[in-house]
């Protein structure tokens, strides 16, 4: 008999496992994650040049969650492509201990994105009643102003700081350069 339920269960278990990686979203985790990207455009809005925006990624843009754009629209070449995680139990903890692997996952899911369009990957992270971070492979000029973080992914240096006004500065500051640096 228990060799009768082992095999069933054996049998079953997979299958069960292949239709759980398939079940999408559902519609509270959407809405989370879409409060999480405005609340990010609001915060970004304000370090950028005259007449450029931030916003979320049109239903029909595959790739990164916010485009810079331009006074006509269009997207500002270089710069940043920022991907957006806003987790109920996001800690910067589980990057510090490890980083944990959902975390690598998202970086580099930031990382291969940003290769596509040709921009710098900018991940940025929240978890419930806890403050932004942002994470990029460009290490930060805050001169130890701002809780700041350095590690090794891949071979490559990630740099993690707490989002608030010294760094808001510096990632418009770095946006418009290299925009600058592109149109000669």
């Amino acid at each position: 008999m228990v060799g009768e339920v082992v095999g069933i269960v054996a049998a079953i278990v997979p299958a069960i496992v292949k239709a759980g990686r398939g079940v999408r979203m559902g519609k509270a985790s959407r809405d989370k994650g879409a409060r999480g990207e405005r609340e990010l455009v609001r915060l970004l809005q304000p370090c950028l040049p005259g007449g450029w925006k931030v916003r979320r990624a049109l239903p029909y843009e595959n790739g990164h969650d916010l485009r810079v754009v331009d006074e006509k629209g269009d997207a500002v070449p270089m710069g940043w492509a920022i991907e957006c995680k806003r987790y109920s139990d996001f800690s910067v903890g589980e990057v510090l201990r490890g980083p944990s692997a959902r975390w690598l996952d998202w970086w580099r899911q930031t990382v291969r994105q940003a290769e596509q369009v040709g921009r710098d990957p900018l991940l940025a992270t929240r978890g419930d009643r806890r403050p932004w971070w942002v994470w990029s492979d460009k290490a930060w000029s805050l001169g130890g102003a701002n809780v700041h973080v350095e590690f090794a992914v891949d071979g490559h240096t990630v740099c993690g700081s707490l989002l608030d006004a010294d760094v808001l500065a510096e990632l418009g500051d770095w946006t418009a350069v290299e925009h600058d640096l592109a149109n000669g």
